[in-house]
């Protein structure tokens, strides 16, 4: 019976001994996604920081197809650009702007690139 209450005290040991390794690599590995998260959270408010900065632009004007404002729509937020004039806005806005000028260079290279292949003789 003594050899058996000894294993058993040794089996216990065991296992508080592994309970306790189990539990500091749990906190261990609690600390390390909070800090995650909390790199994460400075990432995401730098990032946000930075498209609300106030940058200049200008935007073209003619007397034709580009004389209105323009209207540019962030998320739900909203602002409208003079033509003509510098104006500052936030980067966020320039940014799209800009994402659409580019689409708008690839398609009429897009278009020119498809009339090249019918050539009328």
């Amino acid at each position: 019976m003594k050899e058996f209450d000894e294993r058993i005290a040794a089996l216990k040991a065991e296992y508080e001994q592994r309970l306790a390794e189990k539990e500091a690599e749990n906190a261990l590995l609690r600390q390390n996604k909070k800090a995650a998260e909390e790199r994460a959270r400075a990432q995401a408010k730098q990032y946000e920081d930075y498209l609300n900065e106030y940058i200049s632009v200008k935007l073209f004007k003619d007397n034709d197809r580009y004389r209105d404002d323009v209207y540019v729509a962030v998320n739900g937020q909203n602002c409208i650009i003079k033509r003509g004039e510098w104006v500052k806005v936030k980067r966020k806005f320039a940014l799209v702007l800009d994402a659409s000028e580019i689409q708008d260079m690839r398609t009429a290279e897009l278009i020119e690139g498809e009339q090249k292949k019918f050539v009328w003789a």
